[in-house]
C-alpha cells in the first residue's frame, strides 16, 4: 500500500463526512443520539468545513515527494490516534458522554486509519534499490577480460 493510495482514501472519507456535516448536521447528530441545539448545529457545520478542507488538501498532496508524504502520514497517524482517543472520551459517561450510540463506527474508522498508517510508516518493507545489471554487458565484460589474459 502506498502513501498516495491512503491519501486518496483518506481524502474521500474526509470530504464525504465534511459534506454530510455541512448539509445535514442534525441527521448526523441523531445517529449518535447527541443533543441537537442551534449552537451544536453551527459547530457541526464549521467542523464539516474543516473536514472538507482537509480532504481537498490531502487530495492535492497525494502527488508530492515521498519524504513529504511520509511526514504527512505521520501527522495523519497522530490524527487517527487522537480521534480514536477522543471518541472513547466522547463515549464514556464518566467524562463527556455526548456519543450515546453508534460510537463504534468512529472507533472502527479511526482505528483502521491508525493501523494502516502505522503499517505504512513502520512495518511495510522498503523497496530495495538494486543496480541494474544487464546479462549481456556482464558476458561482454567477462569475454574481454578473458581475451586480455591470453594476450
Amino acid at each position: 500500500m502506498s502513501y498516495r493510495l491512503m491519501f486518496i482514501i483518506n481524502a474521500v472519507a474526509l470530504a464525504l463526512v465534511g459534506v454530510a456535516f455541512i448539509l445535514m448536521p442534525e441527521a448526523v447528530l441523531t445517529q449518535f443520539k447527541s443533543d441537537v441545539q442551534v449552537a451544536t448545529l453551527f459547530v457541526m457545520r464549521l467542523f464539516g468545513g474543516t473536514l472538507l478542507l482537509g480532504g481537498l488538501l490531502l487530495w492535492f498532496l497525494k502527488d508530492v515527494a515521498t519524504k513529504t508524504q511520509k511526514n504527512i502520514a505521520f501527522v495523519l497517524f497522530g490524527y487517527s490516534i487522537a480521534g480514536f482517543a477522543m471518541t472513547i472520551i466522547g463515549m464514556s459517561r464518566s467524562f463527556v458522554g455526548v456519543i450515546r450510540e453508534n460510537g463504534w463506527v468512529l472507533l472502527v474508522v479511526f482505528g483502521l486509519f491508525a493501523l494502516v498508517y502505522a503499517y505504512i510508516l513502520f512495518l511495510q518493507p522498503k523497496p530495495v534499490a538494486s543496480k541494474s545489471r544487464s546479462p549481456r554487458k556482464a558476458k561482454e565484460a567477462a569475454s574481454t577480460n578473458g581475451e586480455e589474459s591470453y594476450q
